[in-house]
């Protein structure tokens, strides 16, 4: 999610009309599916993704522009990957000219050099991955010896690198079957750092994965979590509509194709990362208004309830939820400015 407190007022008068009208303000960009990662949980880093390409620079300013004329929109880079990218720092740049990058990542490719040419670029927020409080069982969730290491070692480069006080960075963790009671521990190791924490709920409809059923108390626990720890910023709205079981459907109509899209590497435009099937256009070679309004036509006529995650919930927390001003008043604490010497 985006600070509406950076330099740039244009974009982020601009951002708040199409958010207050409820129109598209969230993009997930996938610009390769490569992974030196070998996750339990995704999919993206295998055989039938890797002949996918990746978004070149050059195509990021074209998607850059041919968004721009729906308005600025929060673009959460992702992948596989990203920091895998060899143009990762040109295609932040082109993106932040109109609108507001965001990334997950792995933190293993992570350095002070890369690290301060993603925020000169305008990267406006960065998470890490962190899934458990012990390092040998993240280890083994992500395939990786040292993913432990190396994602702490990143938060700590990427909080002390940042160049804004806009600038933000969050540790966030994959709520399963088998970590929910390690949330605390990692709430309290951000707290150390000086950095926020949020989470988000598993789906397991990225590839053929099964279903890992987390606490049936999951929403209450998180809740008084949050009500304890200042710097856990997920919000309220999201958290208590965690269903109790994630193999069966999630609570409330999907928004995807009228506030939120998915675009793969090759311009693909789908409705969410989890359905790259029947895109409704190529943002690449086709116009703007058509996919728009093929998005929202599916959007009509779309009744999935497949996944409860946060680029969906934290948005509809906001525009649909019971408590909006009380989740108003949490997406602030998520994206409100922290300071560059103190902790948030």
């Amino acid at each position: 999610m985006l600070s509406l407190l950076t330099h740039d007022l244009g974009k982020k008068l601009r951002f708040a009309r199409n958010f207050l009208s409820r129109r598209m303000v969230h993009v997930n960009l996938q610009i390769l599916y490569q992974c030196n990662f070998r996750c339990g949980i995704c999919n993206f880093w295998k055989e039938e993704y890797r002949n996918k390409g990746q978004l070149s620079a050059a195509e990021a300013d074209v998607i850059s522009n041919r968004l721009n004329e729906i308005g600025p929109q929060i673009i959460s880079v992702g992948g596989g990957e990203p920091m895998l990218h060899p143009e990762l720092v040109p295609i932040v740049r082109a993106l932040g000219r109109h609108h507001f990058p965001v990334m997950i990542t792995n933190g293993s490719l992570v350095t002070g050099e890369v690290a301060r040419q993603l925020w000169q670029a305008g990267m406006l927020e960065i998470s890490v991955s962190i899934d458990y409080a012990n390092p040998q069982k993240h280890d083994a969730q992500r395939g990786k010896p040292g993913a432990y290491a190396h994602g702490i070692h990143a938060l700590k480069i990427l909080h002390q690198t940042r160049t804004h006080p806009g600038q933000r960075v969050n540790m966030i963790s994959v709520i399963m079957d088998d970590n929910h009671d390690e949330v605390e521990a990692l709430i309290e190791l951000c707290r150390d750092m000086g950095i926020t924490y949020l989470v988000t709920l598993y789906s397991h409809n990225r590839g053929s994965k099964p279903a890992r059923e987390p606490a049936k108390d999951l929403s209450r626990c998180l809740l008084d979590l949050k009500q304890r720890h200042r710097n856990f910023v997920a919000l309220r709205g999201y958290l208590e509509r965690f269903p109790s079981d994630t193999s069966h459907t999630a609570p409330g109509r999907c928004h995807a194709g009228r506030n939120l899209c998915n675009i793969d590497c090759r311009g693909e435009v789908s409705f969410c990362i989890d359905r790259l099937e029947n895109p409704a256009g190529n943002i690449l070679t086709d116009k703007m208004p058509d996919i728009e309004s093929r998005l929202l036509a599916g959007h009509r006529a779309n009744d999935c309830r497949d996944c409860w995650t946060s680029c969906r919930g934290s948005i509809e927390s906001v525009l649909y939820g019971r408590q909006r001003l009380l989740n108003a008043w949490d997406y602030y604490q998520m994206t409100r400015p922290v300071s560059l010497r103190g902790r948030f």
